[in-house]
């Protein structure tokens, strides 16, 4: 067995609305049907520019008892951030900047240069460019 690389990252949410808006204002992905939803899910996929769809999405209380254990916005355990690797450093920055979102840059950790925000749910969302 070979772990290949991450699939995808579910997020509950009580605010479908403004969690699809970050994701596609800060990070340009684009709202599709979740195939959940045929189980009673309400929510989406969210899917990068290749088509993969790596952020479910799902609103809090839509099924029974999923979710009903954790409380958004508060911390899900030992899970500290999500890091997506990308392209367009300066893009990136002024596409959030114009969005009036509030980030922290980290310039040359690692041979990265970062860029550090909160999605509405409480999560810390790192963006990792190649530095150079």
């Amino acid at each position: 067995m070979a772990v290949k690389g991450l699939d995808h990252v579910n997020i509950l949410t009580e605010d479908l609305a403004a969690t699809i808006a970050f994701y596609d204002g800060a990070l340009g992905m684009k709202a599709g049907r979740s195939p959940a939803e045929q189980h009673g899910y309400q929510g989406t996929w969210l899917y990068d520019e290749t088509g993969h769809p790596g952020v479910h999405v799902v609103v809090k209380g839509t099924l029974a008892n999923y979710g009903t254990d954790h409380r958004v916005g508060e911390p899900t355990g030992a899970v500290h951030h999500v890091a997506f690797r990308c392209e367009g450093f300066r893009e990136a920055q002024d596409r959030i900047a114009a969005l009036g979102m509030t980030m922290r840059v980290n310039d040359g950790i690692a041979g990265l240069r970062q860029i550090m925000l909160t999605d509405p749910n409480g999560i810390t969302i790192e963006l990792n460019y190649p530095a150079g």
